[in-house]
């Protein structure tokens, strides 16, 4: 195997989104983490564009078209990130990520399931803040993931702050 200092980072994005009823975009996946929208940024891409594209293909939702960028980070993952087969697959072939991240708002949601959609989330797209909140806050990470779940965390303590 390849030196996993000589591996590229993989280009990402990320969104935090808020609907009309004060839920965020999101879904419990079962495997110790909350997903929110996002995924690979292709090379023509910008990386709102790829955020755009991903929340409709993963979750349904259409964004306003207002979103903001909110942070950037790189971030190296440590052995135990890889939980699904996908992700495994990514490990060999990159050492972490290059993680763009925006907010915004939701205009439309097209399925209340992913599961409907052909690349989408199979869980409820949907979450109550501050379950998110507590999510982070309970499940363990690795110290390599610190700079990112304490972003996660304050993004959705932004969020719940604004809904109060």
């Amino acid at each position: 195997m390849k030196n996993r200092t000589e591996l590229p980072f993989r280009r990402n994005c990320e969104g935090y989104f808020i609907c009309n009823n004060g839920k965020i975009v999101a879904q419990n996946t079962g495997l110790g983490y909350i997903e929110f929208p996002g995924g690979g940024v292709d090379e023509s891409e910008e990386p709102g564009e790829a955020l755009i594209r991903e929340a409709l293909e993963e979750a349904g939702v259409v964004l306003d078209g207002k979103i903001k960028k909110v942070g950037q980070m790189n971030f190296i993952w440590d052995k135990d990130w890889a939980k699904s087969e996908k992700q495994k697959k990514r490990y060999e072939e990159f050492r972490g990520e290059e993680m763009y991240f925006f907010t915004g708002k939701v205009k439309e949601i097209i399925t209340a399931s992913g599961d409907s959609l052909e690349n989408g989330w199979e869980n409820e797209v949907l979450m109550d803040v501050m379950d998110i909140i507590n999510s982070i806050k309970k499940e363990p990470y690795s110290e390599d993931m610190k700079e990112y779940r304490e972003f996660q965390l304050k993004m959705m303590e932004e969020l719940s702050d604004r809904n109060s």
